[in-house]
Order: C-alpha cells, then sequence, then structure tokens
C-alpha cells in the first residue's frame, strides 16, 4: 500500500529543506519541492499528489493565494497554507480559497503530523458528500484508510470484501483489515455497483475477488463469507456462466 504523496511549494530553500525532512522522517512521500505557483500546477497535473502544501507568500506571477484558488478550480486537492505572520488582509483573502489549514513557520513537527492527518480526515470526508460525487466512486479510485497511528492511501481494486463492525465498516485487503469511521450502508451507498455488491446485511464484496461459491456461501481468498435469500439473486445476475 503506497504513503501519502505530497507536492512542497516553498520558494525558501532552507525552509523547504527543513520541511522535507520532516515529512519523510514522519513516512511521507514527498513528491517534489517547487518554488513557484506555475511549477505547482504543473507537478499537480503531472504527478497528482495526495496533498500540497503551499506557501502563502510566493513571489513570481501567481502568488500563493492565486495558485490556492487555482488548486480549488481545476484539481479538488487539499492544500494547507505555510504562513509566516501575515498581515489580516492576506488573511482575509486566504480564507476565501478554503483552505484545510494554516501551518506557521518554523514548522513543528509534531503540528506538521497532527495538521496533514486532520486535514486527510477532513478531506476524506467533504469528499462523501460533494455533489460530483453522489453517483459514487469507481473501482480506480482510492480511499484513506486509518492504521497504525497514520493515514494511508488504499486503493479500491485491493478492497477484497467490507463487513459491518458495530457501527463502522471493517474494510479487508489481502494486506490486512482496516476500521473506517462510516457503516456499511453509507459504505454500498459509495463503493461502485458495478463491482461491489451487498451479499449479506454484514458484507459487501468485491465481486471480480469471488473465488467460488457453494450453496449459500461464496468464497474470497479462503474465507467464506454468507450469502444472504434475499440478495442471492442480485448476486447471481452479476456473474456470468458457461
Amino acid at each position: 500500500m503506497s504513503g501519502i504523496k505530497i507536492l512542497l511549494v516553498e520558494d525558501d530553500w532552507i525552509i523547504a529543506k527543513e520541511i522535507a525532512l520532516s515529512l519523510n522522517d514522519l513516512g511521507f512521500e514527498v513528491l517534489a519541492h517547487v518554488e513557484s505557483g506555475e511549477d505547482a500546477l504543473k507537478k499537480i497535473a503531472e504527478l497528482k499528489p495526495d496533498l500540497v502544501l503551499l506557501d502563502i507568500g510566493l513571489s513570481g506571477e501567481l502568488s500563493g493565494i492565486e495558485t490556492a484558488q487555482l488548486i480549488k478550480k481545476d484539481f479538488q486537492i487539499p492544500f494547507i497554507f505555510l504562513t509566516a505572520l501575515a498581515d489580516s488582509s492576506t488573511i482575509e483573502k486566504a480564507k476565501l480559497t478554503e483552505p484545510y489549514a494554516y501551518l506557521v513557520k518554523p514548522v513543528k513537527i509534531e503540528t506538521l503530523y497532527s495538521t496533514i492527518e486532520i486535514t486527510l480526515y477532513n478531506a476524506a470526508q467533504r469528499k462523501e458528500v460533494t455533489p460530483v460525487l453522489k453517483e459514487g466512486l469507481t473501482i480506480d479510485d482510492s480511499i484513506f484508510v486509518k492504521t497504525k497511528g497514520r493515514l494511508e492511501k488504499l486503493q479500491l481494486n485491493q478492497v477484497l470484501w467490507v463487513e459491518a463492525s458495530d457501527i463502522y465498516a471493517l474494510v479487508c485487503t489481502a494486506a490486512g483489515k482496516y476500521l473506517l469511521n462510516t457503516s456499511l450502508a453509507a459504505v454500498e451507498e459509495k463503493f461502485p455497483s458495478t463491482r461491489f455488491l451487498r451479499v449479506h446485511r454484514s458484507y459487501i464484496v468485491n465481486v471480480d475477488k469471488i473465488e467460488a461459491i457453494e450453496k449459500d456461501e461464496l468464497f474470497i481468498s479462503q474465507q467464506r463469507i454468507p450469502i444472504g435469500k434475499t440478495y442471492k439473486d442480485k448476486l447471481m445476475s452479476k456473474l456470468s456462466f458457461l
């Protein structure tokens, strides 16, 4: 499972180096460091980062605020402003871009980690209610899952099945199980119905991962998963037979 990929946009080389080292120490992947808004937009299109750390006071043709406006408009990627003590007018303009957070330079490593974690969590929550995504994700999309005290990106095509765990949902992959802070019903609504199917009141499966079906059970990676009577006909209609 790949880690969280970050683009760093900062025109002070010394500050950028310190932040990049801190990000690496925390286990994040710094895709690139650029010094201008123009280069930032090119790298976002090319590298598709999960998060952008953006200096609010960029010099050059595009200011940090103007760069943020274009990131929000064209990419919908979460960004965090890096700022020294800015005047109230700059802060008011920055607010209009709706950044996920602000980090005051010099950045403390503890604050850096917690701010990134909260930002990615909030970004995932916002994504669930964005009108563009009302019809759900696609199999090529990804979600963030919490594991070992950090958030990691999980591709949906890695998911074997999802099972109910009290009021939460447990995502099961070949690499392990990850708890989502949402219900199984919310997962069913969000995940692509072309590939993920409810087969029991407590289970949603990735149809492509089904290895065998025997009476009222199906098998994925040697795991027996029950098939509910009310779900069986829909499941069988999704499968191809010879």
